[in-house]
């Protein structure tokens, strides 16, 4: 059974890290584009979305060691999770062997040749990316203990590390102002010195905690294959995921260059910052969703992802419908500089992370099953087709905003597959996604836009923004209550306001 107390006070400490981590993400954001300046900015934004591209390998590794290490505690309570462990560490290893193989062959050309970067700053850019490739290979490092963390559910650690990661960073940032020299790449070394310091902290917490789970490489060929088989699947839709995330961005930069470089990174640092309440909210529920579906709870893991995919979505569209109507003056109160069509790019890409939020729990749900190979061949191959058709839509003379358009149109297309892979292998019909799901998210996203419409059309920016802001916080709680819960959650949460209320 799903221990929905324990999820929701992981939701909480997540919440709280989401919360802090958001605004000082887009602070610090605000200070290095100022520091930076667009151009560099813009090299820090491609050149780094250049190594995210090859950093597929990690995605692909987390997703496979998390699933192990969850199944594990569901079917032996972690009594061989030394055995999980250290067959971990051979796929990382490995993953990241291949991984700087290919970033240094493949990376390196497509920076040298492909990449529109000013003659004067390539030299700069190049020593970047090899400071990216590190940056990579020293998060692969973490994976085995973040996973192990994430799967014994203990979430105060993870919130609590993730804010004082953001806070180093922001230092970072405003230590630029105070060192002479190539801001960029001391930016980098900065950079490096947070992931290593992170690291540690993930180590001497799991050997505190967890002192029977220690690094070895001593593990069974069989567990090293089955993990490394589950991970070779998850490579097809890490691949296809940095594709549209970063390899549309490199098209951007061929058509248009750095400058909207600079304006798609606005956008994803809006996209990270938005949707970390969604992630918050998975990532406290996902060890409970594939313990539940291993160990054949089949009902109770139906409520549980229809809950899930329910809460995600209202999290991401009562953050979102402010900043679609207040993006403008938003970015003005946010930078210094704003970079061409900033206040577009967000609000498309808003509009993406309010789709987005409904595919975490359909995606966690394959995984639980373990049926990836066709739903990770035809997920990656629509994927991956962004590009081409990107890149033929700026031949065809279109405008840089038509990139989000683009991965708009995608996502909503693969949104119907993934229901359906989901019905195929987890037992959830689509009948009853529609009726869980959509059916309540529609009411509640076309009641609550309609009630607060009438704030667009306030004249002054500041008023606008206090006056949708204010409207919203009453009107999207109050759809959600009314059009978006079960009976059954309306009597949880009025027994769970009402014991707060007298304790």
């Amino acid at each position: 059974m799903a221990d929905n107390k324990l999820i929701m006070k992981n939701t909480g400490f997540m919440a709280v890290r989401m919360l802090f981590s958001m605004g000082v993400t887009l602070f610090t954001s605000r200070v290095v584009l100022q520091q930076l300046g667009v151009v560099d900015f813009g090299i820090y934004t491609v050149i780094g979305g250049l190594a995210i591209l090859m950093s597929f390998f990690t995605s692909a590794l987390t997703a496979a060691i998390q699933r192990y290490m969850n199944v594990e505690l569901a079917m032996t309570q972690g009594r061989e999770m030394q055995q999980v462990f250290a067959a971990c560490w051979g796929c990382v290893f490995a993953m990241a062997a291949l991984f700087l193989l290919i970033a240094e062959a493949g990376g390196l050309w497509f920076l040298n040749s492909e990449l529109n970067i000013p003659p004067d700053r390539m030299h700069a850019a190049r020593i970047v990316f090899q400071m990216s490739l590190a940056i990579v290979v020293i998060e692969m490092m973490r994976v085995p203990y973040n996973s192990l963390i994430i799967a014994h559910e203990k979430m105060s650690f993870y919130a609590y590390n993730s804010i004082l990661e953001v806070c180093l960073k922001l230092v970072t940032a405003i230590s630029l102002s105070m060192m002479p020299g190539s801001k960029i790449i001391i930016y980098m070394w900065l950079l490096i010195a947070v992931a290593v310091l992170i690291n540690v902290s993930y180590i001497a917490f799991c050997h505190r905690i967890l002192p029977s789970v220690h690094f070895s490489l001593k593990a069974e060929p069989s567990r090293i294959a089955a993990i490394g088989k589950f991970a070779g699947w998850n490579v097809l839709t890490s691949i296809s995921d940095v594709a549209y995330q970063q390899g549309s961005g490199m098209i951007l930069n061929i058509f248009f260059g750095v400058t909207f470089n600079a304006s798609m990174g606005i956008a994803n640092q809006v996209k990270s910052a938005v949707s970390s309440f969604t992630r918050s909210v998975q990532l406290a529920a996902n060890p409970q969703l594939i313990k539940t579906f291993a160990a054949g709870a089949q009902e109770e893991f139906s409520r549980l992802f229809m809950r899930i995919s329910r809460v995600s979505f209202y999290l991401m569209f009562f953050l979102g419908v402010p900043i679609l109507v207040n993006a403008g003056y938003i970015l003005s109160l946010w930078l210094t500089v704003i970079p061409p069509m900033g206040a577009l790019f967000v609000r498309l890409m808003v509009v993406f992370c309010i789709l987005d939020s409904l595919t975490g729990p359909l995606w966690v749900s394959m995984q639980a099953a373990g049926r990836l190979a066709a739903y990770q061949l035809v997920i990656s191959i629509v994927w991956i087709l962004a590009l081409p058709i990107t890149y033929l839509v700026f031949k065809a003379g279109e405008p840089p905003f038509w990139l989000l358009i683009v991965l708009i149109a995608i996502n909503a297309a693969l949104l119907s597959v993934r229901v359906g892979f989901t019905a195929r292998y987890c037992g959830v019909s689509v009948a009853s996604y529609c009726r869980g799901v959509l059916v309540p998210i529609g009411a509640v996203g076309l009641c609550s836009m309609l009630l607060i419409f009438p704030a667009v059309y306030i004249a002054s920016p500041l008023m606008r923004l206090m006056v949708s802001c204010a409207a919203w916080c009453v009107v999207m709680p109050a759809a959600v209550y009314f059009l978006g819960l079960s009976h059954g959650e309306k009597a949880a949460l009025k027994t769970f306001i009402a014991k707060r209320l007298k304790g």
